[in-house]
């Protein structure tokens, strides 16, 4: 379980690193370097950088470890329609008083939201937090 929050904590200080360009699009992530600054073993680091590939952040490049993903102008394109569709459905559930269940939106808002982000540039002073349907539109809209 410790080894599992480890990992989740270093894929958030990296995905915080990605998503305000200190790591831009195209670098090469060092595993043994990130291991080394953090204090750690390459395993909690390897486990994190998954993470984030899984995430669309990271790129895995057959025999040469992974980069930050640069996004192809398409990609951009399906992100940002993506965020609009999502940002329209959650507010659309949050309307509706029966239907309170949106952790799935948010998650999936988050990551289209996350890869525009990338491609983007950094945002200032804002976050990937999704609590409310105004707070979506506001972070899609600087987005976009």
């Amino acid at each position: 379980m410790q080894a599992q929050s480890l990992c989740i904590a270093i894929a958030d200080k990296l995905r915080e690193r990605i998503l305000s360009h200190q790591m831009p699009p195209g670098s090469d992530i060092n595993d043994g370097a990130l291991a080394q600054e953090f204090g750690v073993s390459r395993t909690p680091v390897r486990e994190a950088m998954k993470l984030l590939c899984h995430e669309g952040l990271l790129t895995a490049q057959p025999r040469r470890g992974m980069t930050v993903t640069q996004l192809t102008a398409a990609q951009v394109a399906e992100a940002r329609l993506l965020c609009h569709l999502l940002t329209q459905h959650l507010e659309q559930l949050k309307a509706q008083q029966h239907n309170r269940c949106t952790e799935l939106t948010e998650r999936l808002h988050s990551v289209a939201y996350a890869r525009l982000h990338l491609a983007l540039g950094p945002v200032p002073h804002t976050t990937l937090s999704f609590s409310t349907p105004q707070a979506v539109r506001q972070h899609t809209a600087m987005a976009l």
